[in-house]
């Protein structure tokens, strides 16, 4: 059996995303700050006179956000709200507003993106020691328990079915993302790239008056990018079958979960990126649109206005019209349909 360290992913995936940082053109000396939260590799780089208090106070934010959020932290709310055996738990307002986006989100995507699919990452251990795929048996008896309509919030009073388990991780980090970049604007910072895990945000642009440009990860070699995009005062988040997986019998098995068949998603989809000013809804999309599969990810695409660039098993490449003016590909490996 082959694994792949989540650790070692998101470094290299987050080497790769950063390839626009250091050509800022700017006389303004950065603060960067590499910090380890939400089970990945984080970066903050800031230009400007505040920009040290706008990344210590982004980071404690993080810190605060994550013990709030944690589904692993016992001291955290949503530790308190898996383990009430179907009782009802009250929540911080932080707590409750990601539960709340996460349950729209859901709706949204048609439950293509749930929160409640904690049950089979523990079941199938994939980004653990013990990673292997389950018997069916084992599979249908936790299925039920993933359906993110089961989960009970008015206001800040939540409760989930015995057994049943809310992870806040598919937009935790986007959601993060939107705060810290809040906060950088709080201390006048006007030039940033913040980078969590798979989740960039490129706030304004360089020195120059330029765009930033930010690399899309290689599936195949995820240390290295393969292609390029321009952008300013947005995000771009990816997901991708490469971040955390195992191999068993030849056969790939990843981190996203298809909540209909209990099986990591199997389509014809290697990785997804989306951009859009808003993280928390790019983290969610990111994963919707990868148990999608291609065809139904473009139509809810265009359904939707939404911007992404996909990467398909065939090494083609397929961008959505508002990208196709700063989208360039790198890599030969890779037809581009634009």
């Amino acid at each position: 059996m082959k694994k792949r360290l989540a650790g070692i992913a998101m470094a290299a995936a987050l080497a790769a995303v950063l390839c626009g940082c250091h050509h800022a053109n700017s006389g303004k000396e950065p603060v960067t700050q590499e910090f380890y939260a939400m089970d990945t590799v984080m970066q903050i780089t800031a230009y400007g006179s505040n920009a040290q208090n706008a990344v210590n106070e982004s980071v404690s934010y993080i810190n605060d956000l994550e013990a709030d959020i944690s589904r692993t932290k016992e001291t955290s709310d949503i530790y308190a709200l898996n383990h009430a055996e179907g009782g009802t738990v009250k929540l911080s307002a932080q707590a409750a507003d990601v539960l709340q986006s996460a349950l729209d989100l859901a709706q949204e995507t048609d439950g293509c993106f749930d929160p409640t699919t904690a049950p089979l990452s523990d079941l199938w251990g994939i980004g653990t020691d013990h990673a292997a795929v389950p018997q069916q048996e084992d599979i249908d008896a936790v299925l039920p328990l993933v359906d993110y309509t089961s989960v009970s919030l008015h206001d800040t009073e939540a409760a989930v079915p015995a057994g049943a388990e809310v992870d806040l991780g598919g937009i935790g980090k986007g959601y993060a993302t939107d705060h810290v970049v809040d906060i950088l604007k709080q201390y006048d910072v006007d030039q940033a790239i913040v980078s969590l895990g798979g989740n960039v945000y490129a706030l304004g642009e360089k020195e120059d008056g330029t765009t930033w440009t930010v690399g899309i990860t290689d599936p195949d070699n995820p240390s290295d990018y393969f292609a390029t995009l321009s952008v300013s005062d947005t995000a771009v988040v990816t997901s991708g079958d490469y971040e955390r997986y195992f191999e068993s019998d030849g056969k790939r098995y990843c981190h996203i979960f298809d909540p209909q068949t209990g099986y990591p998603a199997e389509t014809d989809i290697r990785s997804v990126t989306v951009v859009s000013q808003d993280s928390t809804r790019a983290d969610a999309y990111s994963t919707a649109l990868f148990v999608m599969g291609y065809e139904e990810a473009m139509h809810f695409c265009e359904e939707n206005d939404i911007q992404a660039i996909f990467v398909c098993r065939d090494h083609t490449v397929h961008v959505t019209d508002g990208l196709k003016d700063s989208f360039v590909l790198n890599n030969t490996e890779y037809a581009y349909d634009g």
